[in-house]
């Protein structure tokens, strides 16, 4: 599932700090550019000047800008331009620039990506200048740093840790119109079993039956009690209960290693979910509700659903009154973390600037600037208090309890592929009944090639 190029709106809470900007609109092309420089007099006159590179919208370019001017107050001889490119555009700049050693001195990076770009030489090992600069690592869960990590080398600073947890409809579960069975809303940390139990008794036909009760009728469910997509969510929710029951997507050596026992077991049991207990929509069904699994939540047809930390906004939009939990397991908690980070360019000749904010931006000063927000899970330990001053009125600790549950493994060159590609094509329809899971697993297989 890939939504890292789709960040939420947020309402940045930072107020306007006094300290000038200049702003300097430079065109964009066919690829919609925007730059923005930000600095504390006119003309930067004695300043160091960097740049900074983003992919994103407009409103997360203002964004970064009401960030740098925090950085501003206590940095005022740093000059930042800003660039910014959408999600697909980013990356084929990142790739001409990395080949024409043209590179910003700071940019985003994503865990996704890190790796190849590592091989690229797009980026400049920071090893050597945290430890110079005494950098505080224990501020952050070692999952976090080590998905910014190839080859033991540290080429990124953690921005945030958004994480994948499940979410329930609190109304759907009150009603007993949506709950005529009166089953309680599911805790974290089930198993599987228990889960889908509660699953069953809150997917309901258009004559009120539930999918455990003699009579339902699978055709003409109106509510259901579970949306996911296994397939398509490869990376954010198959990877992580593969792990669960002990199995892995891939092996140490980069080796395919889904045909284990325990890793068809999990494929088989959520076959049965769709065809056999009738609790969970096939992919054409899931489609219809919303083409984006995490946001099946938002039809108000839905008890529970994997979601993105990101997605809590979405749901208050919809105006639906929900709880976060972790999620349900086989034999273990397992969760995903999705990780951003900041990294200088290896042509960046600014290095000690760029190290400067790149080091705030990763700090606590920045974190709990990011932190206030109230919607981006901050990387950084020292900003929790921060981030859960602001009530939403839902469970937000368990973004960073999961955390700590999250597979400790990073994307490598070709993983993107297939988790994003290959499984989703060659798997969406067995998992809803329609073709062979050992077929399906062994196409998969012979499509990654390794």
């Amino acid at each position: 599932m890939v939504k890292r190029g789709s960040e939420s709106a947020i309402k940045w809470l930072i107020p306007m700090l006094g300290i000038p900007l200049i702003l300097a609109a430079c065109s964009g092309g066919n690829n919609g550019e925007q730059t923005a420089a930000s600095s504390s007099t006119p003309g930067g006159t004695g300043k160091t000047k960097i740049t900074f590179m983003q992919w994103g919208t407009q409103e997360e370019v203002n964004q970064t800008k009401e960030l740098l001017k925090k950085f501003n107050e206590k940095f005022p001889d740093i000059e930042v331009e800003i660039t910014s490119k959408d999600w697909e555009t980013y990356w084929t700049a990142i790739t001409a620039q990395a080949a024409s050693k043209t590179m910003p001195d700071v940019f985003k990076m994503d865990e996704a990506y890190l790796d190849k770009y590592a091989k690229l030489g797009a980026m400049k090992d920071l090893t050597e200048l945290m430890s110079k600069n005494s950098f505080d690592t224990s501020q952050f869960e070692p999952n976090v740093l080590g998905k910014l990590q190839s080859e033991s080398k540290q080429y990124a600073l953690p921005r945030d840790a958004n994480t994948i947890i499940m979410y329930y409809n609190k109304k759907l579960f009150a009603d007993p119109k949506s709950n005529p069975s009166g089953v309680k809303p599911p805790v974290g940390e089930m198993t599987w079993d228990e889960f889908i139990k509660i699953a069953q008794k809150m997917t309901v036909d258009k004559a009120g039956k539930t999918a455990d009760q003699e009579g339902f009728n699978p055709k003409s469910v109106v509510q259901w009690g579970l949306v996911m997509d296994p397939a398509g969510s490869a990376d954010s929710v198959l990877e992580s209960q593969l792990w669960s029951n002990g199995a892995k997507l891939v092996d140490e050596n980069k080796a395919f290693a889904m045909e284990s026992p325990e890793a068809m077991q999990v494929l088989e049991t959520f076959r049965s979910y769709i065809t056999e207990l009738y609790a969970v929509p096939n992919y054409g069904q899931s489609q219809t509700l919303s083409k984006d699994p995490f946001l099946a939540l938002t039809t108000g047809k839905v008890a529970m659903g994997f979601g993105g930390s990101w997605n809590a906004t979405e749901y208050e939009q919809a105006g639906i009154e929900f709880e976060a939990i972790l999620p349900p397991k086989f034999k273990e908690e397992k969760t995903v973390i999705q990780v951003t980070g900041y990294s200088i360019g290896a042509s960046s000749k600014k290095d000690e600037a760029a190290w400067t904010l790149m080091n705030w931006l990763s700090g606590a000063e920045g974190q709990i600037a990011l932190a206030e927000q109230g919607q981006s899970v901050p990387a950084n330990k020292q900003a929790a208090d921060a981030y859960h001053a602001k009530d939403e009125g839902y469970n937000k600790q368990v973004f960073l309890d999961s955390q700590k549950y999250a597979i400790p493994v990073p994307f490598f060159d070709g993983k993107e592929k297939l988790l994003w590609e290959i499984i989703p094509q060659k798997l969406a329809n067995p998992l809803s009944g329609k073709g062979e899971l050992d077929k399906a697993v062994q196409d998969i297989k012979k499509a990654y090639g390794n």
